[in-house]
Formats: structure tokens, C-alpha cells, sequence
């Protein structure tokens, strides 16, 4: 199935197998913006892998990622181009996993955080702060927003 056949409630974590510089955890907000990516993101199939957990606590594993276009009209994707990069549409194929808890998702999150503490150096608040607050967070959605995530809208 694809992630709108999914019904996924938004924002979504998406947490990547550990690829090195591709460690972070990144937060979709919408599906508009899970289904964009940038060409090297998508040359390097590194959303391949990726599990997605939505608000619900679903998760789902990426299986495959297909470009179908440009992620906007013609005239605003080359001036898009120009400033920043382009950017595509994708499609994902997800397969569906069982369902996480919130603790089971916080502890996905925080050995995460833990593993590649690198990722975290540049957030206003210190990574065992961090960790502490994740802990302390009683929706996927507060944890999306205490840290502040990343979308797939890289170069």
C-alpha cells in the first residue's frame, strides 16, 4: 500500500535504519511533505528501510520509493531549482508492522537519540535533556514537536 492508502495520522516519526549521516530521526508533518524528497535522498533509496509511526501509534516499513514527478508546477519548481535544489514527488510502498505503544516508541526514539548523539548537538536543549523529556511525553505528537523534527526535503 502507499502512504495515503495507509490513512496515516500526521505528523508522523520516521526513523531510518542506521546508515551513518542518514541516523536522525526525521518528522514528516504532513503527507504532502512525507511524499517530496530531494534527488540525492532519492538516488540513494535512503528512505528505503525507513519505519514510520503515526499518531496512532501504526507503524509501517518503507519498501520501495518511486519518483512521479515534480513536487510543484513547472515555473515554481525550476525557480525552487535555482534557490534551494529540486525536489520531487514520490510514492512510498509501505508494508504494515505491528502496532507500537507510546513507550515502545519513546524507547525506539531514545536509542536512537542515544546511538547518534551527534544529531542532536545543534537543539536548544542538551541530549539527556532531551531524553528525559521524550520520556516524559504523553503523545507521539508532543514528541514530534519537543524535538523539533527534520522533514525528507533535503538536497
Amino acid at each position: 500500500m502507499n502512504a495515503a492508502e495507509a490513512d496515516l495520522r500526521f505528523p508522523v516519526l520516521a526513523i531510518p535504519e542506521d546508515r551513518g549521516e542518514w541516523a536522525d530521526v526525521w518528522g514528516p508533518p504532513t503527507l504532502d511533505i512525507l511524499q517530496r524528497c530531494g534527488p540525492r535522498a532519492l538516488k540513494d533509496g535512503l528512505q528505503i528501510g525507513i519505519e514510520i509511526i503515526d499518531l496512532e501509534g501504526r507503524r509501517f516499513i518503507v519498501r520501495s520509493v518511486r519518483r512521479v514527478g515534480r513536487d510543484r508546477p513547472l515555473l515554481r519548481w525550476i525557480v525552487g531549482f535555482l534557490l534551494a535544489g529540486p525536489q520531487y514527488r514520490i510514492e512510498h510502498e509501505l508494508e504494515p508492522l505491528k502496532p507500537l505503544s507510546l513507550e515502545e516508541t519513546q524507547e525506539k526514539v531514545c536509542v536512537r537519540m542515544r546511538a547518534h548523539p551527534e544529531c542532536w548537538q545543534d537543539h536548544e536543549l542538551t541530549l539527556p535533556e532531551l531524553l528525559e523529556g521524550v520520556a516524559a511525553t504523553r503523545t507521539i505528537g508532543e514528541i514530534h514537536a519537543l524535538l523539533s523534527l527534520d522533514d525528507f526535503r533535503v538536497p
